[in-house]
């Protein structure tokens, strides 16, 4: 598979494109979280590629990993929103679901919003966008519907055949927080421990830079 990725304006999020393995060209792809004001560079990028996104997939449901998603709608009309089921209230209010210091930040770039469509995930049931197998992976902690995406190109070759989007969940070195609303530490622990249990792949994280599961495994404290 082919990824790009862009850095969204609030905090740095890392959006990800997505294609699976061919000729240069015209390709379908995802998306994989939708950080505010995203779009424009994603856009940029994607049409360079002559890359058409067909679903956005999102990690959970913090506002920085959210709130691009009006213009990312805007730019791609009809693009599938997927989310898992137990964060979806957090598309309705997202000034809401952060400490009151994050929501201080987060009002002004609401303005008027408008919560999108999207569909809910639930369970392990492997699906087929833009010719990839994408396994959604519940794993609570950080938040209550935070979702590992195992991402497969059944054309690709070793780290080019199936990577791991762990949102804010697992970073290079250390993990999310589990103090805001909805983490739960215990749930974390669970989450970490199935995760030590993963196949070796890349690692693309929510945030910093991408790393792979058994570098993890031997330096990460927290694994």
């Amino acid at each position: 598979m082919e990824i790009t990725a862009v850095s969204a304006e609030l905090l740095d999020v890392n959006c990800y494109a997505v294609a699976a393995d061919g000729d240069a060209g015209p390709r379908e792809c995802i998306l994989v979280d939708a950080g505010f004001d995203c779009a424009p560079d994603l856009a940029r990028v994607l049409a360079e590629f002559e890359w058409t996104p067909v679903a956005v997939l999102l990690t959970h449901g913090h506002p920085d990993h959210i709130l691009g998603l009006p213009g990312l709608l805007a730019a791609f009309p009809g693009i599938e929103v997927l989310i898992g089921e137990p964060d979806h209230y957090r598309l309705v209010d997202p000034a809401s679901t952060v400490s009151a210091q994050l929501a201080a930040v987060v009002a002004p770039l609401v303005g008027r919003w408008t919560a999108p469509e999207a569909r809910t995930v639930t369970g392990t049931e492997p699906f087929t966008r833009a010719g990839l197998t994408i396994t959604p992976d519940p794993a609570p902690g950080h938040t209550e519907g935070s979702t590992l995406w195992r991402v497969t190109d059944p054309g690709g070759e070793g780290d080019a055949a199936e990577v791991l989007f762990t949102g804010d969940v697992l970073f290079a070195g250390s993990i999310g927080r589990t103090d805001l609303a909805g983490g739960d530490p215990q749930a974390m622990e669970r989450t970490l421990a199935h995760i030590s249990g993963l196949p070796d792949t890349p690692v693309l994280p929510g945030h910093g830079p991408v790393t792979r599961l058994s570098h993890e495994l031997r330096t990460n404290p927290y694994l």
